[in-house]
């Protein structure tokens, strides 16, 4: 069992209606990076066991986190799970947080079930391990891994009506089901179109393509359609093209970068893939530094996103002296100096 924890922080909510009794537990998970790149899929690295005491009752539970996958199949992804060991029923909300080395909140999850006596509840593919050991990512600190917990146990007489909620949940997992099914098209079976990339072809379904981007529906209706005439894709990457047809299929793109989201941003605008596009650019705004600021700026200026151009712009009045160190901001000067000068006219807004 794991010993590098923070003790246990207790604490009672008062929702009026219901209590609810919330246990928050912070698990450094020591030489991550190590484990991460000499476990295989299955092994598990353990939390020491955790007491919550809630209604006169002990519930024991203890975390198991799984570097790389619960299995063969999700090796690419760790896998997180919450254990309980103690008899009883409960109704029992487990939230986890992935922190970065700045004690940010990158990655948060959070599910509600009933548990009993070796009972389980987390995820399968928390997140990309991947992501987490890439050094732009920087997630871990000295190697290291902080998964920050919320343990929330609620009042017994509130076991009857999680019924519902659990068929809501049955829905949910039906939906990642689905999900999962339409990206296995992306293998190429039963394909009637291809798009070619940097001379690589890459199957894809006119039907899937059409419903999901008005740019390939119409595509699909000229005579490009009717010739069965494969798609070439010259201003965009394979590897972009590749994560916006995951999207396509699936709803997802998993996690990636701040010059992946520029260049996926850029891929959801010309094919209309409006909630790709606002995805994308959560993705940047949430990940603002004075080193792509300007970039991102640029980016929203030529896409006529207003709300990402704001958001930026309100980054760069705040980091002010950190930006205008940089040459990016020499160059925006230069060839933009109208959108410079919109930067300086809030910053005098602010006093600067």
């Amino acid at each position: 069992m794991g010993s590098n924890s923070s003790a246990l922080k207790e604490s009672e909510i008062n929702h009026g209606t219901h209590k609810v009794y919330r246990f928050e537990y912070s698990w450094l998970v020591a030489n991550f990076k190590t484990l991460a790149t000499s476990q295989l899929p299955g092994s598990n690295i353990a939390s020491d066991y955790l007491y919550l005491n809630a209604q006169s009752k002990s519930n024991t539970v203890f975390l198991m986190l799984y570097p790389h996958g619960f299995n063969e199949r999700v090796k690419d992804y760790i896998s997180l799970w919450l254990k309980k060991t103690s008899d009883g029923e409960i109704l029992f909300q487990f939230t986890c947080a992935l922190l970065n080395a700045k004690g940010e909140e990158i990655v948060k999850k959070s599910i509600k079930q009933r548990m009993s006596i070796e009972c389980h509840i987390g995820w399968i593919t928390f997140c990309r391990t991947d992501f987490i050991l890439d050094d732009e990512s920087k997630i871990l600190k000295d190697g290291n891994l902080v998964l920050n917990c919320t343990l929330d146990i609620f009042e017994d007489r509130l076991i009857t009506n999680a019924q519902a909620e659990e068929d809501v949940q049955h829905m949910n997992m039906s939906l990642v089901e689905l999900s999962e099914n339409f990206n296995q098209l992306l293998s190429g079976k039963f394909h009637d179109i291809t798009l070619i990339v940097d001379g690589v072809k890459l199957p894809a379904h006119k039907s899937i393509l059409s419903a999901r981007s008005p740019v390939f529906k119409a595509m699909m209706n000229s005579a490009l359609e009717a010739e069965s005439m494969p798609v070439e894709i010259s201003d965009i990457s394979k590897e972009i093209v590749k994560l916006m047809l995951q999207y396509i299929y699936s709803g997802e793109v998993g996690y990636i970068t701040v010059q992946t989201a520029m260049e996926l941003y850029y891929a959801a605008d010309k094919y209309e893939l409006i909630s790709l596009k606002e995805k994308c650019s959560k993705i940047l705004v949430g990940n603002l530094e004075a080193s792509c600021a300007v970039d991102i700026l640029l980016l929203g200026h030529k896409h006529f996103d207003e709300e990402l151009k704001f958001s930026t712009i309100k980054f760069i009045v705040k980091n002010a002296s950190e930006v205008q160190k940089r040459e990016e901001w020499v160059n925006l000067m230069k060839n933009y100096p109208h959108l410079a000068n919109i930067v300086f006219k809030n910053m005098c807004k602010k006093g600067f």
